[in-house]
């Protein structure tokens, strides 16, 4: 057999990581679901919280269906335990944890697809939650996006939304509230094949997850306005008084307190241009996200 590599690289020195960074971009592939399928999601985020920890946690799940938690050298996997499936990834800010379970008679409606998961388990995900939600896959013989569309226009009083998605192969409805503590989507599978199912249920809940993370800047940009109108003020309080008679001592003041104030600002920058560049690649990657949905606008 002829070693296309070796003709292709030469006598070029590989790279130690290169096959390893090649299989990673390939190794998160959206999971294929069929119909019905319920679908629960978390975001945790991980400061200061270390990849072991969670591995940790995860290893306890796994335990307790007797399942050893598969190697793994990344920071993805998935454990089939049986009754659902757990797809975890690790983000630079965040950890990531979805739930896939085909409904059961008996199960909690309330807890989607988390009713064979411990809530004790669940309370204890080391980090701190942003973002949770359940998603309910449903073909559209079992219901019809029509009747659904019906509902929607009685329940004036609830702000629902609905579109159809992937050229039209599947509807999506959803109010964008948080409901316990939970936002919902419905996605009514018109004619998805199962790959297709999974990529976009994992592009809703990436522009649910970007969307939140991006909005992370919003509490750091009102403490930046804040600081910015004051110094503001303040700078033209030094510039007057920058303007009339005084004396060395004065002046050397003014000089002292135009240095603090523009300390102040330059420590405001550096500490708030990570949160808004990250806020900006996350704005891009709601964007994409949404386009890769292939929306449709409904009329009414």
């Amino acid at each position: 057999m002829i070693d296309f590599t070796r003709r292709a690289t030469g006598r070029l020195e590989q790279h130690p990581l290169r096959f390893r960074l090649n299989n990673e971009i390939h190794a998160r592939p959206p999971v294929a679901l069929e119909d019905p399928q319920l679908i629960s999601y978390l975001a945790i985020t991980h400061r200061g919280v270390s990849a072991r920890e969670e591995l940790d946690h995860l290893r306890e799940l796994g335990q307790a269906f007797a399942k050893p938690l598969p190697e793994t050298e990344g920071e993805h996997l998935i454990l089939d335990l049986d009754t659902f499936r757990l797809k975890w990834e690790r983000h630079t800010e965040f950890s990531s944890y979805t739930f896939f379970r085909t409904p059961r008679a008996g199960d909690d409606p309330t807890r989607g697809a988390l009713s064979a998961v411990s809530q004790e388990w669940i309370a204890n995900i080391p980090g701190s939650l942003l973002v949770s939600t359940h998603i309910e896959l449903r073909s559209a013989a079992e219901v019809p996006p029509a009747t659904v569309m019906k509902q929607l226009s009685a329940a004036s009083s609830r702000q629902l939304v609905a579109s159809q998605v992937a050229d039209g192969a599947a509807w999506v409805f959803t109010d964008f509230l948080l409901t316990d503590g939970w936002s919902r989507f419905m996605v009514i599978d018109s004619s998805l094949t199962a790959r297709q199912a999974g990529r976009t249920v994992q592009r809703l809940l990436e522009i649910e997850t970007y969307r939140m993370t991006a909005l992370l800047a919003f509490p750091v940009a009102k403490e930046v306005g804040a600081l910015l109108t004051r110094a503001e003020g303040e700078l033209a309080d030094l510039m007057d008084q920058m303007g009339g008679d005084g004396n060395p001592g004065d002046e050397r003041d003014l000089l002292s307190r135009l240095t603090r104030l523009a300390a102040e600002v330059e420590r405001s920058v550096a500490r708030s241009t990570y949160r808004f560049g990250a806020a900006a690649a996350y704005y891009r990657l709601v964007e994409q996200r949404i386009d890769e949905l292939r929306e449709q606008r409904l009329t009414g």
